[in-house]
């Protein structure tokens, strides 16, 4: 990556320039030279964006020693200059640390898994002020949820976030002889054909995941939403987990890989 061409912590690069404040998710950071960081952020008005925040892990700094994942403020972002590859971070004041989800293994991973379908689904400079509004209610809704909430949070956002981003699977029907999904015993999940196939069309893709009629079910109440419903729709494990697992090969078909956070 290029840098802008100042000096961490020389602020020559901002004059005169204005930033206004954005609210932001931190998904991933990295260390650049002794005392700056690379942060990626998930922001409200902006969609995605990365940059340098300069002098970020001096203790003395505007960013208080360094800035961690999965944390929610207000940041400022200025636009890239000339042809630098990274813009500069200004200031990121912190407003919730979100310190529940790391009370417990299975809500750090499912926050996690949160991240990383912003990370993988999302572009640079796509605002998408709703998605990054789901994303906020999901990590506080992981702050105090057990075990099982936690997975139904993590494969709620997943399957609302494939919908709102137009990445989701038809649900309503066989993709192949278009026959309503109605009284499904059993059907396969293909996201090579988009959706549903049903018992005489699931040799169209024999690899895809199966699923009963209730996990059909609980995965079009996972895209409706809203996303508290998510414990009371996939709360059981066996429906939560074959979801999940289906889930995790439809990503994994359109990324042409799986996500970093998908079950092993």
């Amino acid at each position: 990556m290029t840098p802008p061409a100042s000096g961490p912590g020389d602020d020559s690069s901002r004059a005169g320039r204005v930033a206004p404040a954005t609210d932001a998710l931190v998904l991933r950071t990295f260390e650049y030279g002794e005392t700056s960081q690379i942060l990626h952020l998930f922001t409200r008005g902006e969609g995605r964006v990365h940059g340098i925040a300069k002098g970020a892990r001096r203790l003395k700094g505007t960013f208080k020693g360094g800035m961690d994942v999965l944390v929610a403020g207000r940041a400022k972002v200025y636009a890239r200059r000339g042809s630098a590859e990274l813009r500069v971070i200004g200031t990121f004041d912190v407003t919730d640390h979100f310190p529940g989800i790391r009370g417990r293994i299975a809500r750090f991973h499912a926050a996690a898994h949160v991240g990383a379908i912003l990370l993988a689904f999302t572009h640079e400079e796509q605002p998408l002020p709703h998605l990054y509004d789901l994303a906020v209610s999901a990590l506080r809704l992981l702050e105090s949820a057990d075990d099982d909430a936690a997975g139904a949070v993590a494969v709620g956002f997943e399957a609302m976030t494939l919908r709102l981003l137009g990445f989701g699977p038809e649900l309503g029907r066989c993709v192949v002889c278009e026959k309503p999904a109605r009284n499904i015993v059993t059907a396969r999940l293909s996201a090579a054909r988009g959706g549903l196939l049903c018992s005489k069309c699931r040799s169209e893709d024999a690899r895809a995941p199966i699923l009963t009629g209730p996990q059909v079910v609980a995965l079009r109440a996972l895209c409706d939403g809203p996303l508290v419903r998510a414990r009371d729709v996939a709360g059981e494990a066996p429906v939560r987990r074959a979801v999940r697992d289906a889930l995790d090969k439809w990503s994994e078909t359109f990324l042409d890989r799986p996500l970093r956070t998908a079950r092993r």
